[in-house]
């Protein structure tokens, strides 16, 4: 009797199932149980056909030796053909269970993906509609800001010139009256227009730092006279505490706005009798600051979080007491971070407002002199 012999070829086709299980797999620990059962059951298969092919083979005599071929049948049935289909046989059952519910997995993670980059389309295409829409916002306050500005002006220097009496006295006091009410609301709008044109040049990222070299005291020194009369008509004492030789690289024109911001607000919630301070003083770490301290009304921590969002109103518009847009302190805090800079806020209730200004050290021209 030769090697090969047909039971060989079964042998073969048996040991090929686990073998491309495995190589498939690549792995034994963490197979599904399905998988276990098909392996085990292929090794049952394996042994039952190898003593199959033993029997045609040269060492039949001495199978037939140690027993009859029917009782050598018997147990290669019993104990390997049996066994090994019925693990097989449970195995691809559980296995292909498995394999349908992978699957119905598969066709479901599809479907979600399928949805979810439709939803990402439309959500795309809705940011663009928004983007869209802010810049035509953005670009239509900047013109309306710009068309308003001019005739604004013209209301309040004819209105100033008025107050004024430069050619002779109006002749009415109620008209003097109404010529003082036609500025300040003229002033009033015309800063307000301009708060809202800074806002859309800032949301528009065309807003550009014109910087120049400037002492940080007397820059606030320019800007207490311009305060002074509204903290002296409501009672309110102004004093200042400045370091001399405070130098710094940045945009005169919008810190001195930022410095006005701030003294407005001071006045604005500061009860009759109260005090508002301004310093300068250099940080530890060699950057400039500027502090705007007053007695006010104070916010608490919730307050402040909207006051320093754009149009922020801490009280409600039927309620709220002071004017303004609620753009002071978002567009100061704005600027000073166009500037690399922080701003800082400590309030208490009823008990005042402290603002700080800090520049970086790397605006800081040269250190304080006393």
């Amino acid at each position: 009797m030769g090697i090969l012999h047909a039971d060989l070829l079964i042998l073969i086709g048996m040991i090929l199932v686990p073998v491309t299980l495995l190589a498939k797999v690549r792995r034994l620990t963490g197979l599904d149980r399905g998988l276990k059962l098909i392996l085990l059951g292929s090794f049952f298969l394996c042994m039952a056909a190898f003593v199959d092919y033993l029997e045609e083979t040269a060492l039949k005599p001495y199978l037939d030796a140690m027993a009859s071929k029917d009782a050598w049948n018997l147990m290669v049935a019993a104990f390997g053909y049996v066994p090994g289909l019925f693990l097989t046989a449970l195995g691809l059952s559980r296995w292909f269970k498995v394999s349908l519910l992978w699957e119905e997995e598969v066709r479901r993670r599809k479907a979600a993906e399928s949805e979810l980059r439709q939803r990402t389309k439309q959500l795309q295409q809705a940011v663009e509609e928004a983007e869209r829409a802010s810049r035509a916002k953005t670009e239509f306050l900047a013109k309306m800001s710009h068309e308003l500005r001019t005739p604004l002006n013209a209301i309040i220097g004819f209105s100033e010139v008025m107050n004024m009496q430069v050619f002779g006295r109006l002749g009415e006091r109620r008209y003097e009256e109404y010529s003082h009410l036609i500025h300040r609301s003229g002033k009033l709008l015309l800063d307000i227009i301009s708060d809202i044109l800074d806002l859309a040049k800032v949301e528009a990222g065309k807003l550009e730092l014109d910087e120049e070299d400037f002492c940080l005291g007397e820059l606030l020194d320019e800007c207490l006279p311009i305060v002074e009369f509204n903290a002296r008509d409501k009672g309110l004492t102004l004093e200042k505490q400045i370091v001399k030789g405070l130098d710094l690289r940045a945009d005169r024109r919008i810190v001195k706005q930022m410095i006005l911001n701030l003294l407005s607000n001071a006045i604005k919630f500061t009860q009759s009798g109260g005090k508002i301070t301004a310093v300068t003083f250099t940080m530890p770490d060699g950057g400039h600051a500027l502090m705007v301290n007053d007695t006010g009304e104070g916010m608490l921590n919730e307050e402040i979080a909207i006051a320093l969002e754009p149009f922020g109103q801490i009280e409600s518009v039927m309620t709220r007491s002071h004017e303004g847009t609620g753009l002071g302190l978002s567009l100061v805090r704005t600027f000073i971070q166009l500037h690399g800079g922080e701003i800082f806020i400590e309030s208490k209730k009823g008990v005042g407002t402290s603002v700080c200004l800090k520049f970086p050290e790397g605006r800081a021209l040269k250190k304080a002199t006393s």
